[in-house]
């Protein structure tokens, strides 16, 4: 121990001795280690830590599938699985809803969890005030009661400790505030909610009696018994599947494709984030290893320069056990001091991704360094050390040399092959960063199917005991778009059920020529409720037929617009016109009357699915969204459409409100966040990759003066000289470009799920990032050949 700690503090005096070398080497390994804690830190929040909640192991979420799609759980598969299951403790089910907050201030859209009454205590999460839901109150009959989250506690009701027994109003319905739920503790698997409610039955959209008839609107939760895996539960879900299909026939999702499942919570909270988080802490990872092996040869060339000095100490007797322990403890020295200022690199990158990334990442897990990062920093900066301190304490303490320019070979050959690995290393970034710009690029040039400009959009979610029947939904709308219609600035305006390129039910569908199978057999299809006037306000182009008018009202035949993949899939290379479709478990056909362009109804980067669309008043819907496209900047407008909605009905609050161009953008948040993320990896990398063929030149020339200063004097032109040294730097490059290909094209094809319309070979990144980097290397070979041409020989010759 003594012996370790004397070696300490002789490479403390070094580092005091070189600051310039310190300061260099010190920053590089901080840089790496800092990028590698703060994805580990995300990593270690989103699939590591365990949830906040008793035995998370045992918690799986249940859901109804087949390949394409979820159905989501009806309320008659929740009863069966309840009452039926022998393998869970408990099951619990959730749905997320809005509704009309008010009292204690004004009116507010709230957030609302409906949630069965036992959802708190199969998590095992105790309410911080009140008390939680019971039995009883989770039926029709029960009485109506609420929790509140935290955040709506402090800032709607100031924190107020005697909220509890007073009473809000949601939708018009009073309820009784009976608990307040923890600040502490998240609920990733459901999404932010300001109000819990026992009421899971309801839905604010539809009737009780359209819930039984197999909506799956709910999401399931459950808890494991002891000793029972999540491949039994699948097991027995199989079963009772098979009972449901029996006992349900007609119901939409009573197809023997439709599968119940149970899987792990957590792979339900990151399966969207999982992969990328994976392939960036493989991307840091890289730039660590870079990072080493740059300091590796720092250290090398320094220890080159101590080859005299540690000569004298193995003449004196140093064995060469004693002078690798002296180089190693100077290299572990050097990575717990680059350690602890890349922890704080590492804290600051990872509030910069949580920022960045506040869309992207699941939202409700913290995301902060903890004992599990901290240890991860240590080892990483300890197997840093080891790594980047056992090459040149292995070359150094073979001895036997005395003049540095003897020793040239050799080490020279372990310079280049750490410089040849950088280059290899950093080109497999170069690679994917290139694969995620071309597929961003790609992304760019997709054409929505509507024009996004200048068109503002919010929500109007109706409470349906205040607009019960569909008669009043409609004479509402139908009012607010008279009055937004005439605004000055105004263009166009018309609502919709689902915003621009999502969507928001689905339906079976049986379209005429079609095989006249049970409801459960059909095909399910996207379906829109629209007023007349979208297709214009949207600049969506009628290819045939056409728009709705005010004649297509409730008492009128039964219309729908299809739309192109619709008329492919059902009636290639036939008009759709004049056919019909019967939806659902309507008993009446709905004809076509038009055909509408395609437009992207599941993201952008998703193919548009086949969709039909309502007229608004022969389908009406409480929760629409409201489209404005105008003259002016969008935003200009809000405080005129608000003042027109209140003048409808004062005690309706509007939310979500934004422009088309931000959802546009919205939708292209994650590959943007993805690609900066890996694109300042690659960059990073690149820095430091030639940052090392600087280096290694640097060194090779310095080795070779007196043979480059001999050339000269025998006539060698300065062309000559920069011919030698800059082949040797492109030598290196192409080395390491030819290995660096090798491996993209092994990983490359993990990333074929994160690119669009490009392939994980595509060639043009293979080709553009190799000749990028040999142009980088070129110039950072170019310098030290400049200097070697340039310099006079007659000192090394006499030195010599």
């Amino acid at each position: 121990m003594q012996g370790l700690l004397r070696d300490l503090r002789f490479g403390a005096r070094l580092l005091r001795k070189n600051p310039a070398f310190s300061l260099a080497a010190i920053l590089t390994l901080a840089v790496g280690i800092g990028a590698n804690t703060a994805c580990f830190t995300v990593a270690n929040a989103l699939l590591l830590r365990p949830f906040p909640y008793p035995d998370p192991q045992q918690l799986v979420s249940i859901a109804s599938k087949d390949k394409a799609k979820d159905f989501g759980i009806t309320l008659l598969r929740y009863e069966l699985v309840r009452d039926d299951s022998r393998t869970l403790q408990a099951l619990a089910v959730w749905t997320n809803d809005n509704a009309n907050l008010t009292g204690n201030g004004e009116p507010l859209q709230a957030q609302l969890l409906r949630v069965s009454p036992n959802l708190l205590s199969v998590l095992g999460v105790q309410v911080q005030l009140g008390r939680t839901f019971t039995d009883d109150e989770g039926t029709p009959q029960g009485w109506h009661v609420a929790i509140l989250s935290d955040a709506i506690w402090r800032s709607r009701f100031g924190g107020d400790r005697n909220v509890i027994g007073r009473t809000i109003a949601l939708d018009a319905t009073p309820h009784t505030i009976i608990g307040v739920l923890p600040g502490g503790v998240a609920f990733p698997f459901a999404g932010p909610a300001d109000v819990w409610t026992p009421r899971f039955f309801e839905y604010s959209l539809m009737t009780p009696q359209r819930l039984r008839m197999g909506v799956g609107y709910l999401s399931g939760l459950a808890r494991l018994k002891h000793g029972i895996t999540p491949a039994s539960v699948d097991a027995e879900l199989a079963v009772l599947g098979e009972r449901y299909r029996k006992q349900n026939p007609a119901a939409p999702d009573a197809d023997p494709g439709v599968t119940m499942t149970a899987e792990p919570l957590r792979d339900t909270v990151v399966a969207d984030v999982r992969g990328k988080v994976l392939m960036l802490s493989g991307s840091v990872a890289l730039v660590l290893l870079i990072a080493c092996a740059n300091v590796a040869n720092l250290l090398l060339s320094r220890a080159l320069a101590r080859q005299r000095e540690i000569s004298i100490r193995t003449a004196l007797g140093a064995s060469r056990k004693a002078i690798m322990r002296q180089l190693l403890a100077e290299s572990m020295f050097l990575a717990l001091i680059a350690g602890t200022l890349g922890a704080g690199l590492g804290w600051a990158g990872t509030r910069a991704l949580v920022v960045w990334g506040a869309g992207q990442l699941p939202q409700g897990l913290p995301i902060t360094l903890d004992k599990r990062v901290l240890l991860f920093t240590l080892l990483s900066s300890m197997a840093a050390g080891v790594l980047f301190g056992m090459f040149p304490a292995l070359q150094v303490s073979k001895g036997g040399e005395g003049r540095g320019h003897s020793a040239g070979p050799a080490h020279m050959k372990m310079k280049s092959l750490l410089v040849i690995g950088q280059v290899a290393l950093s080109l497999v970034l170069l690679i994917g960063a290139g694969l995620l710009l071309r597929s961003f690029a790609q992304m760019l040039r997709i054409d929505p199917g509507f024009d996004p400009r200048n068109v503002l959009t919010m929500n109007i979610s109706l409470p349906t005991v205040k607009y019960a029947s569909p008669a009043q939904q409609t004479a509402f709308f139908d009012d607010v778009l008279r009055r937004v219609a005439v605004l000055p600035g105004v263009r166009d305006a018309a609502i919709s059920a689902a915003l621009p390129l999502s969507w928001k039910r689905i339906t079976p569908v049986l379209p005429e020529g079609q095989p006249n199978v049970p409801l459960a057999q059909r095909p399910f299809v996207d379906i829109e409720a629209v007023s007349p006037q979208w297709f214009r306000t949207m600049r969506v182009p009628l290819r045939a037929g056409r728009d709705f008018s005010v004649a297509d009202n409730a008492q009128g035949h039964k219309v729908v617009v299809v739309n192109e993949a619709f008329a492919r899939r059902f009636w290639p290379n036939q008009s759709p016109l004049r056919r019909h479709v019967l939806v659902g478990r309507q008993t009446e056909e709905s004809e076509v009357i038009g055909l509408a362009a395609d437009v992207k109804n599941k993201g952008l980067a998703q193919a548009t699915q086949a969709q039909l669309y309502f007229p608004f008043a022969q389908s009406p819907w409480a929760d629409m969204n409201l489209l404005v496209r105008t003259r002016v900047p969008p935003l200009s407008l809000i405080s005129a459409v608000r003042a027109e909605i209140a003048s409808v009905d004062s005690d309706q609050p509007v939310a979500a409100i934004e422009t088309v161009e931000d959802l546009m953008d919205g939708s292209l948040a994650q590959p943007r966040f993805t690609m900066l993320l890996l694109g300042i990896f690659s960059v990073t990398a690149l820095a430091l990759s030639v940052i090392g063929i600087y280096g290694v030149l640097t060194y090779w020339v310095a080795q070779r003066r007196y043979e480059l200063s001999i050339r000269v004097a025998i006539g060698a032109q300065r062309r000559d000289i920069l011919r030698i040294v800059v082949g040797e730097g492109l030598m290196l490059a192409v080395a390491g470009i030819l290995a660096g290909l090798a491996a993209a094209l092994v990983l490359s094809r993990l990333m074929s799920g994160m690119l669009y319309k490009v392939g994980a070979l595509d060639a043009a990144t293979f080709a553009v990032a190799p000749v990028v980097f040999l142009g980088i290397a070129l110039l950072a070979s170019y310098v030290p050949a400049r200097r070697a041409a340039r310099a006079d020989p007659v000192p090394a010759l006499r030195g010599n």
